[in-house]
């Protein structure tokens, strides 16, 4: 089956909504999971419902309004009445169902127990008399296609769809492991019987999503382990006497991340490993040291940063530390020719698109922040079959069952203890304190000489977020609040030289206030900066907020962050309460994992991997089962990571 229009119930109309939900074949259609279920199987009774909790009710419509209120308002209000008392039922702006709900008959109600005018109702809930004693899934829809009109022609069609589909798991692992068969499982997910076997069924869909993620960590390492350096490193005599001259003691974890790095670059098989340290834990000195051995040994280094104004940053630290070894910075404005054999080039995404002989001796690659690059980007650097060794960095924390699961590929190193650096002190700061924090302000610049970053969301006035202040619009107030300061401003937009000049200037101590966006979020090191503001705090993930804090406190001065909001729901001011009183970035990030959901940190990782659907990278068990099954999978002598992958791909399980 290659069209979506061999199929019972569409037509040219409907495969062009199909089409808006990225539904472009068969197995697209038997592959779009339902996202919820309403389970009319479980009914309760009207005298027990509690409010703010999710029912099923089942009984009879005793009573239709239509009502046009004074303000305009369209309501539809209704009353429910079981053999236990009756509710009110009320929806908005949905006169159509004067005709489809019909007083006297049997129906089937689902949805939330909240308050109208203080009575229990139920606001805006879904009617199926047809569902009552069923469970119903709920799709991701679009316009013009209802939940009701998808699950209709996935029904329609189920059996067919099924037909071609194959399960590559042995009979004997689905016995060893009670596991349901695909075709079942698939069946079950779209047209569920029961509870207890739809979450059977969502449990085997699940594991082979990690399944997939795992076959994939497993084929690049298989991979990788056949491939050679072109070149190798031998001396290393030079890099243990500049360490012992570094103007500060290298940490008990940078030490021994160094020591797994060296080994990985002696070897003559490409390394992969990822570097994980919270913000300010000292990842960029181990990649200099990677960088520095590398030249000592007549090869090319390159360090890939995220954005140009790093980049920058990153240059004056490598001059600063390694003053007579080539460095030099590529973008694609800054176009650079005859590099030495030796040198050490600090680039952004511009590297990626230079001639294919441009790097003729790179052994050495750093990424910092892998999630800012694609995986067809980081494998460039392997077409002159060079196949340099790779560090990526990140400041994303990364559990440990995760790193083992999803990142099973790369060698991690973590950099668990900090810099001996003191805390920054946290302050939320709501609209009638904000006057009193520029008072502050003034005073702890005239006091201290020192510095501080300011910075807003967005570049420019936002239509919709009239509440939200952009950077531009900031600086010219803050010019007004600090007319006795030096204040600059920095985002995307201005010319690679100004932002060059404004860098510099505030290093230098030029500069007391710099105004910026969050381009400033990684990597930015100015140990006279003590003070960071946030504005607009509410409308930055934790994981954000934990980064730009990051850029204070990189001294031993004593160091303040200062989270601005106007009207921050209960939510946003929870978590900045939470940020408030935590420093530590694995706590932060499993706070957002509990309470934000595991897209943030999935996002980060997830670059180069199979995408989930139903599967959460924060349920351990499923993902430590998948891996005894993978582990079993592997012993299997017909068993192919890379033909697993492909059959998944095939089944609508893709890689980013």
């Amino acid at each position: 089956m290659r069209s979506l229009s061999t199929l019972t119930g569409i037509g040219p109309k409907t495969e062009t909504y199909l089409n808006n939900l990225k539904i472009s074949t068969p197995k697209d259609l038997l592959f779009h999971f339902p996202y919820r279920y309403l389970d009319f199987t479980h009914i309760t009774k009207i005298k027990n419902l509690i409010p703010d909790t999710l029912v099923t009710i089942k009984g009879t419509l005793i009573s239709f309004q239509n009502i046009f209120t004074r303000r305009g308002l369209n309501l539809q209000k209704a009353k429910l009445i079981d053999d236990t008392g009756t509710i009110d039922l009320l929806w908005f702006n949905q006169p159509y169902l004067s005709k489809t709900l019909k007083i006297g008959f049997p129906v089937g109600i689902a949805g939330q127990v909240g308050l109208f005018q203080n009575r229990p109702t139920l606001i805006s809930p879904r009617i199926s008399a047809s569902a009552t004693g069923k469970i119903l899934p709920i799709y991701p829809t679009t316009a013009h296609l209802s939940s009701a009109n998808l699950s209709k022609i996935i029904i329609s069609n189920l059996s067919c769809l099924l037909s071609n589909i194959v399960d590559l798991l042995p009979q004997k692992v689905l016995k060893d492991f009670s596991l349901m068969s695909l075709k079942a499982a698939l069946k079950e997910i779209h047209q569920p019987s029961s509870i207890k076997l739809l979450n059977i069924a969502q449990k085997r869909l699940k594991i082979n999503e990690f399944l997939s993620i795992l076959a994939f960590s497993h084929h690049q390492k298989t991979e990788t382990q056949t491939l050679s350096c072109a070149f190798t490193l031998k001396n290393i005599a030079k890099i243990n006497t500049f360490i012992k001259n570094l103007p500060f003691s290298l940490t008990s974890s940078q030490l021994l991340a160094w020591k797994e790095l060296k080994n990985d670059l002696l070897l003559s098989i490409p390394c992969h490993r990822l570097l994980s340290g919270d913000v300010g834990s000292g990842k960029t000195i181990i990649a200099l040291l990677g960088c520095y051995l590398n030249h000592l040994n007549g090869y090319q280094s390159l360090y890939l940063a995220p954005t140009e104004i790093l980049a920058h940053q990153h240059v004056l630290t490598f001059k600063k530390f390694l003053p007579k070894i080539p460095i030099f910075l590529l973008t694609s404005k800054n176009r650079l020719k005859n590099i030495p054999q030796n040198a050490i080039i600090i680039s952004t995404h511009a590297a990626l698109y230079q001639p294919q002989n441009f790097f003729n001796r790179l052994a050495f690659v750093v990424i910092d922040e892998q999630h800012k690059f694609g995986v067809d980007q980081r494998n460039t650097f392997n077409q002159n079959n060079l196949f340099p060794h790779t560090l990526t960095m990140t400041a994303t924390p990364i559990p440990r069952t995760l790193s083992l699961t999803l990142l099973g590929h790369l060698d991690l190193s973590r950099l668990e203890t900090l810099p001996d650096r003191k805390p920054v002190s946290t302050f939320y700061v709501p609209t009638n304190k904000i006057s009193a924090c520029y008072q502050w302000l003034t005073k702890h610049i005239d006091e201290t000489r020192q510095q501080v970053f300011f910075v807003c969301p967005f570049i420019d006035d936002s239509e919709t977020l009239t509440e939200v202040k952009s950077v531009k619009t900031e600086f010219d107030n803050l010019k007004t609040v600090f007319p006795q300061f030096k204040l600059e401003l920095l985002h995307s937009q201005i010319p690679t030289s100004q932002k060059d000049k404004i860098i510099t200037d505030f290093i230098n101590k030029k500069i007391n206030i710099l105004v910026t966006t969050p381009v400033i979020e990684v990597g930015i090191d100015i140990p006279n900066a003590t003070v960071m503001v946030i504005e607009s705090a509410d409308r930055f993930g934790l994981a954000s907020l934990h980064q730009l804090r990051g850029r204070v406190g990189r001294s031993d001065k004593k160091s303040y962050c200062f989270l601005l909001c106007q009207q921050p729901s209960l939510v946003a001011q929870n978590r900045l309460s939470f940020l408030e009183k935590h420093h530590d970035g694995l706590k932060i990030a499993e706070y957002d994992l509990k309470n934000r959901g595991p897209g943030v940190l999935y996002s980060t990782l997830q670059h180069g991997f199979p995408s989930l659907s139903l599967a959460t990278i924060d349920d351990i068990d499923t993902l430590s089962l998948s891996r005894k099954i993978f582990e079993k999978l592997k012993d299997i002598p017909s068993f192919n990571s890379q033909k697993f992958i492909t059959h998944q791909a095939e089944n609508k399980i893709t890689v980013n």
